[in-house]
């Protein structure tokens, strides 16, 4: 009777850890979805929120951009647009980050419904904590995580209550609900579909093992399966657009082919989450790629009795999810779940590889690891608590907990172009069109704005030839047919473009009115802009930005960024002196700062003393050993100081970070061929002239040098 009720006080021991990391769980999910705002497209959605509720109407055709004007636009998520229109009418910007937290606690309450076992803390917990640092990448109030809370829904209701009569017209409703939410609805019919498609399977086709009698549905639940499908299908078309808006998510889907690739090339969410280069890569998506191997592993532990419904889901949604970076979450829920059914099929005995004496013994290191992961999510908890800039316009440092966010956005900039009044059609980059859309609608009509599916892969390559490559001839087609009368260039979140910055830079007709460290704002030369001209004129030779009061900083180690952004972008249109004013300033409110010693080596380098660039880049190495493109001007300067021996160390250090990086690849064969190593040279030249380096010059520099050796060999 001593030893059962041991046991028994042990596995309540047990349980009672489960649960406090349980809640620690919630209560880290909380604060991880309560972060500040930090996402651009929201700034549209509350525009248009704010239109549809004042008009009473979903516009069928863009009227929010100077370059798409009147045509047509299938706005398929005009419903979250209203919703977070009134959370912010009502409860302020910090209620919308409420509702994010809402969402996400009530998605991750049915996730854990469908596979709670009190006695299995032990396994949900730690591939719970990894969903977590996978969907937390997610966090930034857009229609996803209405898509991800409807995914679990469907899975919710479709893995249990299917044999209730009620799911056919809840998931009708549902799926009405997301149609006119995000763009993926479509995956809705395509949850049904998988159901469909496993179970004909099993009825018709002989599977392993056991697959075709796992899971079987009833013939009414069968029946319901198709009922469902029919459903949904109609539900797509309740939209305000139509057939389009019905048509829409499947155009979407097939979209990713072809031309539309230009995207996955340039937007940051539409890269792949891994690659062969990444792959065993530790740093890089390791909670991503945890989950995948965990499940993996569980359908070979749960091989004899795989739900087949399950494996096409998973195979589905892996394949999905190595496409974008932002298709990452939906694999993670279904990874999760899947781990979650395997793992309930099996004993513990059947994965951990070794025995328990005792069950005392079992449920004693169960509560240890519980505590442990405790204490690992305490941990997380905190890092994500502690996280905070300086606030320079305060002189205090800014959570990043809540609010909005203070360095991602234009906000003065955008503010100028509110008090100044200026009007007109404006030339801008990506990021900020969303932005400026929520914010100086419709006095600025935008370029360019973050909707991919109206601009489509031509225009984006045209935008491109403007942004990345500076291209006159597309610039000024560009002013003439959108008749645009003012550029923003935004420097917030990157650096602009170099070469777009020298263009404007060289065209008297086009004059700075506003410039600081979040954008360059110009106007044209026409008489319409000549009172705001006339006012707000900056000479940018003269430009003198107002110095930090260091008394108020005192000594916190503040990273002075603001002043690079301003010294980067006055260097690339020419403005050498007030650059360098900058750059100087950054390094007396931090000493160490490795940017600013970058820039004052460009500037050295620039006016052709090599030994004060040597000086700087060195500095920057040493602040910033692993930054490739600092070795590698370090390795051009050596060059230019005639080491060719040291510049080969720099250019391989380089290429050891970056193996892919063309420059550095020819710079490095001119140092081996200063170095008489000719051979190597030609080598490296020859790999640079056949191989692909698209986008770059260095391909025909490295031809031309190549055929330079040639001759000289012939001769």
């Amino acid at each position: 009777m001593k030893i059962i009720m041991s046991i028994d006080f042990f596995k309540k021991l047990n349980w009672a850890f489960g649960l406090i990391a349980l809640g620690l769980f919630f209560g880290v999910a909380f604060v991880c979805a309560t972060l500040e705002i930090k996402d651009l497209d929201l700034w549209l959605h509350l525009r248009m929120g704010e239109f549809i509720v004042r008009n009473g109407f979903v516009p069928s055709t863009d009227i929010l951009s100077a370059s798409f004007l009147g045509k047509p636009w299938v706005n398929h998520e005009w419903l979250f647009q209203v919703v977070v229109h009134l959370v912010r009418e009502g409860w302020g910007f910090d209620g919308l980050i409420y509702m994010q937290a809402g969402v996400v606690l009530l998605t991750f309450l049915l996730m854990l419904m469908l596979v709670y076992n009190k006695d299995r803390h032990l396994v949900f917990l730690p591939v719970l904590f990894l969903v977590l640092q996978v969907y937390h990448t997610r966090f930034t109030i857009r229609p996803d995580i209405f898509s991800l809370f409807f995914f679990i829904i469907y899975v919710f209701i479709l893995s249990i209550h299917l044999n209730k009569s009620w799911s056919v017209w809840v998931l009708f409703l549902l799926q009405v609900v997301w149609v006119n939410m995000h763009g993926y609805s479509l995956w809705g019919i395509i949850f049904v579909l998988i159901g469909l498609t496993a179970e004909t399977l099993k009825r018709r086709t002989p599977l392993p093992y056991e697959w075709n009698a796992i899971a079987r549905l009833t013939d009414d639940e069968y029946r319901r399966l198709g009922l469902i499908t029919a459903a949904l299908i109609a539900a797509m078309f309740c939209n305000p657009m139509g057939i389009e808006g019905a048509l829409y998510p499947l155009r979407t889907l097939l979209g990713v082919t072809g031309d539309s690739k230009v995207f996955f090339e340039f937007i940051t969410e539409l890269q792949r989450p891994v690659s062969w280069k990444t792959l065993f890569d530790t740093g890089d998506q390791m909670a991503f790629k945890s989950l995948i191997l965990l499940s993996f592993i569980s359908f070979i532990f749960n091989r004899r009795k795989i739900d087949i419904s399950a494996l096409i889901l998973w195979v589905v949604f892996l394949a999905f999810s190595l496409t974008a970076l932002r298709n990452m979450t939906y694999f993670a829920f279904t990874a999760f779940l899947v781990i979650g059914y395997n793992l309930a099929e099996i004993r513990f005995n059947d994965v951990i590889p070794f025995r328990f004496s005792e069950p005392k013994f079992f449920y004693v290191t169960g509560a240890i690891i519980l505590a442990l992961m405790s204490i690992r999510l305490m941990d997380y908890a905190n890092e994500v608590t502690v996280r905070g800039y300086y606030d320079f316009d305060k002189y205090e440092r800014k959570s990043e907990l809540l609010g909005i966010c203070q360095r991602n956005f234009p906000e003065k900039a955008v503010q100028f172009l509110i008090d100044s009044g200026i009007k007109g059609n404006f030339f801008n980059d990506f990021n900020s069109g969303a932005y400026m859309i929520g914010r100086v609608f419709p006095n600025i009509m935008v370029y360019m704005d973050g909707r991919t599916e109206l601009r489509g892969p031509a225009f984006f390559k045209e935008y491109q030839k403007i942004w990345s490559e500076g291209n006159a001839e597309t610039f000024d087609k560009a002013v003439k047919q959108y008749h645009l009368s003012g550029l923003f260039i935004n420097t917030a979140g990157s650096s602009a473009s170099s070469r777009l910055l020298k263009l404007i830079a060289s065209r008297p007709e086009w004059h700075p009115v506003y410039f600081d460290y979040d954008a360059l704002i110009m106007l044209k030369d026409i008489p319409r802009n000549q009172p705001w001209i006339s006012k707000y004129a900056i000479d940018l030779f003269m430009w003198r930005g107002v110095p930090l009061d260091l008394q108020k900083v005192g000594a916190a180690r503040v990273i002075p960024y603001r002043n690079v952004r301003r010294a980067r972008t006055l260097y690339d249109m020419g403005f050498i002196e007030a650059a360098e004013v900058e750059a100087e300033a950054a390094l007396k409110v931090l000493p160490e700062y490795d940017a600013a010693y970058k820039i004052l080596g460009d500037i050295s380098a620039k006016r052709g003393d090599f030994l004060k660039a040597f000086e700087n880049f060195r500095q920057a190495c040493i602040y910033d050993g692993s930054n490739p493109a600092y070795r590698l001007d370090l390795g051009r300067t050596y060059l230019e100081l005639n080491n060719p021996v040291k510049a080969i160390g720099q250019f391989n250090i380089s290429l050891e970070i970056d193996p892919k990086n063309v420059e550095a690849k020819y710079f490095l064969a001119k140092a081996y061929l200063k170095n008489k190593q000719t051979d190597q040279a030609c080598d490296i030249l020859t790999s640079i002239s056949t191989g692909k380096a698209e986008g770059s010059d260095f391909k025909d520099r490295a031809g031309a040098l190549l055929n330079e050796i040639r001759d000289k060999e012939k001769k």
